[in-house]
């Protein structure tokens, strides 16, 4: 079946793995259905419509235990019928509201619209009561509507089905058609299902860009895994050419901060250049560090030229190295 519709819309087979919905899932919706039916059933038996079909009557049964005579022409109370037809209306909405909650993925789902599609069918069973039969209401409700803006922004333009299902559930159920709105449902819930398990319409082309994202950077991740492999960040590794004005307090005091900034560093063979000595001569120190992300070299110098200053002259970023070896203790 899916790959029947996947030929039919893209003309080639299934690019992507199939969707399904787990059994907790799948027996919540069979079970929200089966009490919808009983519902509807219930009512058709217990407070069935009139011959005009505008008002429930009680069956003759009921008739007869409440006035204890049977001519089905007791009404039943306009609050009863209200609760009756926005009860049928919620029971209706929520296994679509399921389907949504369920279909959905974290970066699509709106929390508020649930909540919308949970309530609006109440909503517009309630103003169908009330404008029932009523011209002058029905154009007061028109101008209401207009005096309200609102906007609502939909992450996906197919979550506007959803509210179009609301609105057709809380129709029916205010039209007295409960068990229209329960087919209405039913199919609804069955296409939804359908196309987001067969991923109806998607992309081809985005599912092949995607794993073709996933194979390059696994690729990627196995090249850098290799022993011997290059670094990808070269620049890490550079040579600070240190110079101070005395070698050893000058080794004492650049040091512990290349502990702290660089991630590993390594002092040079080459030390005490210039001759210095006691007399303060100027002295370079050369160093081969493998600088930490969060500290750049231009922020090694600076913290070098700063906290350091009584004994380092200057410092000088050359040019990339090998990888640092260990400090040497």
């Amino acid at each position: 079946m899916n790959n029947m519709f996947h030929r039919l819309l893209r003309h080639g087979p299934m690019t992507c793995p199939s969707r399904t919905l787990g059994a907790p899932t799948t027996w919540r919706l069979i079970g929200c259905y089966v009490v919808a039916a009983v519902y509807v059933i219930a009512i058709d038996l217990v407070a069935p419509l009139a011959d005009k079909g505008v008002q429930r009557v009680w069956s003759l049964e009921i008739e007869h235990f409440l006035a204890g005579t049977a001519t089905g022409a007791l009404h039943v109370p306009v609050w009863v019928d209200a609760l009756l037809a926005l009860t049928g209306a919620f029971l209706l909405i929520v296994p679509i509201v399921i389907v949504y909650v369920r279909t959905r993925t974290h970066a699509v789902f709106d929390e508020s619209l649930a909540n919308t599609v949970l309530v609006l069918p109440a909503i517009v069973t309630a103003i169908l009561i009330v404008v029932r039969n009523s011209l002058a209401l029905a154009f007061s409700l028109a101008g209401i509507v207009a005096a309200v803006r609102f906007r609502i922004s939909l992450k996906e333009s197919r979550d506007a089905l959803y509210i179009f299902a609301a609105v057709a559930i809380g129709f029916a159920a205010g039209i007295y058609r409960l068990d229209v709105g329960l087919v209405a449902s039913l199919v609804f819930v069955l296409l939804e299902i359908l196309t987001w398990r067969t991923d109806l319409g998607a992309d081809q082309s985005d599912g092949d860009l995607a794993k073709e994202k996933k194979k390059d950077k696994k690729a990627k991740s196995e090249a850098q895994a290799e022993p011997g492999a290059p670094d990808d960040e070269p620049a890490r590794n550079v040579l600070l050419r240190i110079q101070v004005t005395d070698a050893e307090r000058g080794r004492q005091a650049v040091e512990p901060l290349l502990g702290e900034l660089t991630k590993t560093w390594q002092r040079s063979a080459r030390a005490g250049v210039g001759g210095g000595g006691a007399g303060g001569s100027p002295t370079l120190l050369d160093y081969a560090v493998r600088l930490r992300k969060r500290h750049p070299a231009d922020e090694v110098r600076t913290r070098l030229l700063r906290d350091a200053q009584a004994l380092v002259v200057s410092v000088e970023v050359m040019a990339p190295v090998e990888a640092a070896a260990p400090a040497a203790g």
